[in-house]
């Protein structure tokens, strides 16, 4: 059977994860927008997306349009006469010109259980809010934000355990799965739509490297599930001495403690670093100094280079 012809936008490591899948099942990739080559790290070396990597090896067309609403790159789309588009994690609000340039229309691979976080961050707003479960929703696009007819939904639980990373890898497998789904039932013209529950709508916010800074007037259990949900970026820190630390896991420890002393380490031993938050203790157990690989507090303790010490009140 024919494959459609498609153009995909995207971005990210889970965006790369469902081109490569298509590539494997020789779908008709006609080019790949991704966004622009940005400079990253100390050295502000440019880095190419993940996406762009997996194009340049499969010899596939790349865009990478600062702006979408440019009338020759949505010539430049339209002269691909690709079939369909499909935008996963890309980065950018797709107007509705280069929407309707497609016969079959646009599809979205989101990473949640739509309506619930539309928006930047919806793997990790779950994790943070204390979701029991999340997704993926398949979406036929329209011009808001993550807010169009749903094609196919599968669950996903989340484990008390999960990081951002984990649970990124568990929803890959989910997302090419009805992906692949989905793109039989177009081919086959079976597609059922179903309007999303407006009532239901929340929304995730762009994640900022500062929102990761641990603000010990906020409860324990809420800042163990940040340093889940900020895992693998941008990764929570506190401050000490002047000193950013990361901090790679952690647990909470129910207590009775008086907490006017909040960010006061209580106590230190092999299993963590133990310090005063609004609500329980924040037992922190993995860190990682700049420069430095993570250590557990057991691996800092026996090497006697930091000064944490009891009493000592944190940033």
């Amino acid at each position: 059977m024919k494959k459609l012809k498609i153009i995909f936008a995207g971005t990210s490591y889970f965006s790369e994860k469902h081109l490569s899948a298509l590539i494997k099942h020789q779908y008709n990739i006609k080019a790949v927008i991704t966004q622009p080559d940005l400079p990253s790290g100390r050295g502000q070396k440019i880095i190419f997306s993940p996406v762009k990597k997996t194009a340049i090896k499969e010899n596939i067309p790349i865009l990478q349009p600062l702006k979408l609403d440019d009338e020759k790159f949505q010539k430049i789309v339209s002269n691909f006469s690709a079939e369909i588009m499909i935008v996963v994690s890309y980065g950018q609000i797709i107007p509705q010109k280069i929407l309707s340039i497609f016969p079959q229309g646009c599809i979205n691979v989101h990473a949640s259980l739509l309506p619930r976080w539309r928006g930047a961050s919806p793997i990790q707003s779950a994790i943070l809010f204390g979701d029991k479960k999340t997704g993926i929703s398949i979406i036929k696009m329209n011009n808001k934000i993550d807010a169009g007819n749903i094609i196919m939904l599968k669950e996903c639980k989340i484990s008390s355990q999960e990081t951002s990373a984990t649970l990124t890898l568990k929803l890959v497998e989910i997302g090419i799965d009805i992906l692949l789904k989905t793109l039989d039932q177009i081919k086959n013209n079976i597609l059922i739509e179903t309007q999303q529950n407006e009532k239901y709508v929340t929304f995730s916010k762009k994640i900022l490297k500062k929102d990761a800074l641990l603000n010990w007037n906020k409860d324990a259990d809420f800042l163990e599930r940040l340093i889940r949900a900020f895992n693998p970026w941008p990764i929570c820190y506190f401050i000490m001495d002047e000193i950013p630390i990361k901090v790679w896991q952690a647990s909470v420890i129910k207590n009775t403690i008086d907490n006017n002393s909040i960010g006061k380490i209580v106590s230190i031993d092999k299993n963590g670093i133990q310090i005063i938050t609004k609500n329980n203790i924040l037992n922190i157990e993995k860190i990682q100094i700049p420069g430095k690989n993570i250590l557990s507090i057991k691996e800092i303790i026996l090497s006697k280079k930091y000064n944490f010490k009891v009493g000592k009140i944190l940033l």
